[in-house]
């Protein structure tokens, strides 16, 4: 048992943020497989659509980290995997959309934003919101950063 005179090897904090996350250092450790050893664990709490929204934000970070180059590792796919997998345990109205959007593969992504570029001088991020934007969206979004005209004439 820890002597409770002693300083403890980590205080506790816990801190409630904006939309319900709670982030905290309550004295539970985990082992740390980059540092090899035992470590303070910081544990952060979250309603389901808060995990779902970061998952989400983690794979956009992973994909535009990927296209631009960056020298930051930047391979967050399983955590985002596991936050939207856990956000879709928690509530079942956000297991339905992971399980649609992951059927398209980063391979499938990579091909989309080659075969545009190929066509049209856009931006990185605006190949980005088009690939990943949903299959009317892409469509809409093209005719009119091209300005090619839509059904009915209008642009």
């Amino acid at each position: 048992m820890t002597d409770p005179t002693q300083p403890s090897a980590v205080d506790p904090l816990r801190l409630v943020l904006d939309f319900g996350e709670v982030v905290e250092v309550d004295g539970s450790e985990l082992l740390d497989p980059v540092a090899e050893a035992t470590v303070p664990a910081v544990v952060l709490r979250m309603p389901g659509h808060r995990a779902d929204w970061f998952g989400k934000l983690l794979l956009a970070y992973t994909r535009v980290c990927e296209l631009v180059g960056t020298q930051l590792d930047a391979a967050e796919r399983s955590t985002a995997w596991a936050l939207r997998t856990a956000a879709g345990a928690a509530d079942e109205s956000f297991a339905a959309e992971s399980v649609a959007r992951s059927q398209v593969t980063s391979a499938q992504r990579m091909t989309a934003a080659a075969a545009l570029r190929e066509r049209e001088d856009f931006d990185d991020v605006t190949l980005i919101a088009v690939v990943d934007a949903d299959q009317e969206t892409q469509g809409w979004a093209y005719l009119a950063l091209t300005g090619r005209p839509r059904r009915g004439g209008a642009v």
